[in-house]
This record gives structure tokens, sequence and C-alpha cells, in this order.
């Protein structure tokens, strides 16, 4: 079970008195700004304080490391997932889809990615769980989508679920990361739900 927002936010929030708002927002642009700039190794907890335009002290009261400074920044940026199932397998998929392709060559935490997944990579103590909480919610929900298809006697019992998200998500990632940005238009998502369902639905008796 992937880790909530909200249960993460508790565990980091500051303590102590109430903090400027004005304070927080400056320093959660800063480190989102520097982290696209630098990346996770070249940004500084100092770095941000001077882009900010606050002293360290404020920056290091709210968050005792770098690591827990780039968690509530994402936080605060992250898109919730937000499409609604139709009931129509292939549309439901080619949506949900879409709204994996769009958040990542838009949402900030999407573009990002590159930064976050060759730290998480280099570094065992990179914590990814921010990601987790933005692609966990995709992941449920087509899962779900695919389940209730398995349940509707659509989709083979025997196929396993979990490759098919995979699949799907994979694709549009490393065509983020080796198409130079290029998205993959809604087409070719419309052909790769076709192609991955292709070995995955019960097929009807053959007539002749």
């Amino acid at each position: 079970m992937h880790e909530t927002r909200e249960g993460r936010q508790t565990a980091t929030r500051p303590l102590g008195r109430p903090r400027s708002r004005q304070a927080d927002t400056a320093i959660l642009q800063a480190t989102v700004t520097l982290l696209g700039e630098s990346g996770f190794q070249g940004l500084t907890m100092d770095q941000v304080a001077r882009r900010a335009g606050v002293g360290r002290a404020t920056v290091y009261r709210r968050w005792r490391s770098k690591e827990e400074m780039i968690i509530g920044a994402l936080d605060t940026l992250m898109a919730d997932f937000d499409v609604e199932a139709s009931g129509d397998l292939h549309e439901d998929l080619f949506r949900m889809t879409c709204w994996l392709r769009d958040g990542l060559l838009t949402a900030p935490e999407g573009r990002l990615l590159p930064h976050l997944a060759a730290q998480a990579v280099s570094d065992p103590n990179f914590p990814s769980s921010h990601m987790d909480t933005w692609v966990c919610p995709w992941r449920d929900a087509v899962e779900e989508v695919l389940t209730r298809g398995r349940d509707e006697g659509l989709v083979r019992e025997d196929v396993n679920l979990t490759g098919i998200v995979d699949m799907l998500g994979g694709v549009v990632i490393l065509r983020l990361f080796l198409g130079h940005g290029k998205p993959l238009p809604d087409e070719q998502i419309r052909d790769m739900i076709d192609a991955v369902l292709g070995g995955a639905l019960v097929r009807g008796p053959a007539t002749d």
C-alpha cells in the first residue's frame, strides 16, 4: 500500500509556532525551480534560501533535510488523479493513459521526473515516495478497470493485470525519456491499448 500525501505531510510538518505562509510558498517555489535547473545533486538548502529571499534559519526551521524540503515542494504541486471510470474498457484505459501522458508533459512533478529518476537510481536514500503518491493512484485506477473487465468476462482470468498496467505506463514514460519530449499522440495510445488488449481479451467462439 502506497503512502498517502496526507500521511507524509503530517510526518514532515514543522513543529512549533505558525510560520509565514508567504515564506513557505517562496521556499517551495524556489525548490522546484532549482531542482529543474540543477537536479537533486546540485540543489542545496542555502541556494533555496537565497532564491526565495529568506534567511537560512527560515529554511532549516521548516525542514530538517534537503530530502524533506523537496518532498514538501512536490507535494504542493501534484495534480490529483481525477479521471472517472465510465464502464467502457477501451475508453477508460485511453482516458487514463492520456492523463498520465499529459501529466508527465505539463505537471511540475512530471517535468522533473528525469531528474528524480536519475537520483533514485544513484542514491538508495533518495525519497521516491512522493512520485509513488502521484503515480500509484493512476496504477490503482487502471488495474481496477482491468479487474472489472475480468469480472465482466471481457478479460481472461489468467492475464497478469499488473503487467498490462506496466506496459501502458512504461511506453508512455519511455517515450518521454527517449523521444526528445515528443508525446505519444492519441491515435498511437489507442493503437497501443488495442495491441495490449489483443492478447488479454476473452475471444468469442469462432464462426464460419
